[in-house]
């Protein structure tokens, strides 16, 4: 069991490090950058302030963080 899980974490790690870097791209593509829009209606629904905090789980490149810093 325990090679097992190390195996899906060695593919899941490869996979990302094949598309790392085209991630946002591939983003922009697959959504037609409607994605960006979802991001920023997220964004502002959250309403962030020097007080609030984010806890971004599985965040890709981070952009929904650097989003959230710079509102």
């Amino acid at each position: 069991m325990k090679s097992t899980i190390q195996d899906k974490a060695k593919l899941v790690n490869s996979v990302f490090s094949e598309v790392y870097d085209q991630y946002d791209l591939m983003n922009d593509v697959m959504s037609l950058r409607i994605h960006k829009l979802w991001k920023k209606n997220l964004i502002n629904w959250m309403s962030p302030s020097p007080k609030k905090k984010l806890i971004d789980m599985a965040c890709g490149t981070g952009d929904l963080g650097k989003l959230f810093l710079e509102h």
